[in-house]
């Protein structure tokens, strides 16, 4: 067995509540748990509190302008272009051009700006900045489940 402490909201504050630094009108209460359900209980929080961390992107003022200049992503996760130079710019989808299909385009992105997509699907996405041509870039999507030979 194992012992935790669960805090309980009260009407008023015990000396308990300020012994162990809780928020005035709480208190804590000790509780035996068997450790099967403390497992359980850290399982369900850590799923439940998970957050994909974007893949991040950095421009550069310098060749090859975008690091890393090919971006080998899973599928679901959320991608992150960030600026830290000192000039806007732009993360264009080189299909966005003409009649292709626009996967994404972020408008400017003006100095310690960010352009964040929440996920693509699998494939290969080349892109630009389009106030800048020379800083190309890809992105490649791969299935989490079954690689991609792309």
């Amino acid at each position: 067995m194992y012992t935790i402490y669960v805090p309980v909201r009260l009407g008023h504050v015990t000396s308990k509540s300020e012994k162990h630094g809780m928020q005035k009108g709480s208190e804590v209460v000790k509780r035996s748990v068997p450790g099967v359900l403390v497992v359980a209980l850290i399982l369900a929080a850590s799923w439940v509190g998970a957050v994909s961390v974007p893949f991040r992107i950095q421009m550069e003022s310098w060749s090859p302008y975008f690091a890393p200049v090919t971006a080998t992503v899973t599928a679901g996760n959320p991608i992150r272009w960030e600026n830290p130079t000192g000039s806007h710019h732009t993360i264009t989808h080189d299909g966005c051009r003409g009649t292709g299909t626009c996967a994404f385009d972020s408008g400017s992105i003006g100095p310690d700006g960010v352009f964040e997509i929440a996920e693509l699907p699998p494939g290969l996405y080349p892109y630009h900045c389009a106030l800048h041509p020379i800083m190309r870039g890809t992105v490649v999507i791969v299935d989490a489940e079954r690689p991609s030979e792309i």
